[in-house]
């Protein structure tokens, strides 16, 4: 398939939007009032600076958004602020077709008058944004977005009820873990070629599925620690010993010591308990899939993962809801949580949010490896994929995607939910706020060492992540690891095949 530009629709050279107003989103900054979380707001997540004042109400809001639907700007976008989907023109470090990214062909332009894309709520705004900028750059077409699905389970169940309603999708947001079920459901490659040059390729392994490209990633998230630094002070833990998973159990055990009252150690499980526990096993050299999609969870790797859950099981119940864990957090009331990276700079934006809980310092870190081990972080969130099956739908639908992983969208996004930036372009416009929040601007020196999430095969495949974090559920709760790890590994081998 050849790739073309028009002359007449390459965008005159401009300021691409800046990060105290990026032109995708429409409003200011993160799309919250005040631009919080851009350089120059109040708070520090280091330490370095102004202490981090954490309101639970406002965070608590805030996370709803990033962990329902991995996050989004709330501007309001309109043709006006389209312009800079396409940035200007940059030396191509990658090979690609063009530096600016695939366009369809005239004959295909002129062909296609609609694009159908299902997401998640969340994204809706950046959506709309690259919608926008479609219909102005290919006038008579219309994309109709349906952006109503809380979660991937609930998007993959709209494209299916849609499909048999004869209202194909051209454009998805996919779950990392669901991508073999929209492979199913007729996800098409989409060449790397037809990226900007400015995209990250570090990430495209997170959107293969057997070796071949069925997603591009949007968002790409890690799992991370965020600690309350005055607690640990005056329990007399040295935060550099959360590095390891025993420092941490070791930490969780003088915080109960020293404050009865409060929660040491939090890790939510609903969702997050198999991403914590592949994480901590792949420190070690293993995770919880091998070769060919099966499943390995009775290995010494995932055992001694299991083993650190269990620990923090017993230094007190853990929260099953990721968004009401942060509150008790925010609130002073727990000293470590376990977290989504995503989550950092919503924790900012809700600094400067009206009424202050207890000020603390915050400080974030990767989750700890097994002793010995190193980081391997396992990569979470989602990528966007193709449905098309008639060819010049399918040209369209890749000029769109190029436009929905527009920079400007990834940096304006970043400031509200901080995952990490798929785009060189957007990764420089965030340089000043890593500047200010160096824990924030750390984590993103991980990428060479993400591992990528585990896709699971098989009828059932899709049920396996929630039948894992369910298991972690139980052994937080006291249950015999071996014994529970055994009994998971023969279900999750009926799912898989």
């Amino acid at each position: 398939m050849t790739r073309h530009r028009s002359p007449s629709r390459r965008r005159a050279p401009g300021a691409p939007g800046t990060l105290g107003a990026p032109a995708t989103l429409g409003a200011p900054g993160t799309g919250t009032p005040g631009a919080p979380g851009t350089p120059g707001a109040s708070g520090a997540l280091a330490g370095r600076g102004p202490r981090t004042v954490l309101t639970a109400t406002a965070l608590a809001a805030t996370m709803a958004t990033v962990i329902a639907g991995c996050g989004g700007g709330s501007g309001t976008p309109g043709a006006a602020n389209t312009a800079s989907l396409r940035p200007t023109a940059r030396t191509a470090t990658v090979s690609v077709d063009d530096v600016n990214g695939a366009t369809a062909s005239p004959a295909c332009a002129a062909k296609v008058k609609t694009l159908r894309m299902t997401g998640v709520t969340a994204l809706n705004d950046v959506a709309k944004s690259a919608a926008a900028f479609m219909e102005k750059a290919h006038p008579g077409l219309k994309v109709e977005i349906s952006a109503t699905a809380g979660s991937y389970g609930q998007v993959k169940q709209q494209v299916a009820a849609d499909n048999a309603a004869g209202r194909p999708t051209d454009v998805a947001v996919a779950g990392f873990d669901d991508l073999r079920t929209f492979v199913t459901l007729g996800a098409q490659e989409i060449p790397a070629r037809l990226l900007r040059a400015s995209y990250d390729q570090r990430y495209l392994p997170m959107g293969q599925v057997d070796g071949k490209q069925y997603a591009i990633p949007q968002q790409v998230s890690i799992p991370v620690i965020a600690y309350n630094a005055d607690l640990l002070t005056q329990a007399g833990v040295d935060p550099a010993s959360l590095s390891t998973t025993a420092g941490l159990i070791a930490a969780g055990q003088k915080l109960k010591t020293k404050f009865p009252s409060i929660k040491p150690i939090d890790f939510p499980t609903s969702g997050f308990g198999q991403w914590f526990l592949n994480t901590f096993a792949h420190s070690a050299g293993g995770g919880i899939q091998g070769a060919g999609g099966a499943p390995t969870l009775t290995t010494a790797q995932v055992q001694s993962a299991a083993q650190v859950l269990a620990a923090v099981g017993k230094l007190g119940p853990q929260t099953a809801d990721s968004v009401q864990a942060l509150l008790p957090f925010a609130a002073g009331k727990t000293a470590i949580i376990g977290a989504s990276i995503a989550s950092v700079a919503g924790g900012l934006a809700a600094i400067a949010n009206g009424s202050i809980a207890k000020p603390f310092a915050v400080h974030v870190l990767p989750l700890p490896t097994l002793p010995g081990g190193t980081q391997r972080p396992v990569a979470g969130g989602n990528g966007l994929v193709v449905l098309s099956k008639d060819e010049c739908q399918k040209e369209m639908a890749d000029e769109f995607v190029v436009a929905l992983l527009s920079p400007d969208a990834i940096a304006a996004a970043g400031l509200s939910v901080s995952f990490l930036p798929v785009d060189t372009a957007a990764a420089a416009k965030l340089a000043p706020l890593y500047a200010k929040y160096p824990d924030l601007g750390a984590l993103n020196k991980l990428v060479p060492s993400l591992v990528g999430p585990p896709s699971w095969p098989g009828a059932r495949g899709a049920d396996v992540p929630d039948t894992i974090s369910e298991a972690v559920v139980r052994i937080e709760k006291g249950q015999d690891v071996t014994k529970t790890l055994t009994a998971t590994q023969k279900t999750v081998e009926s799912y898989t095949k």
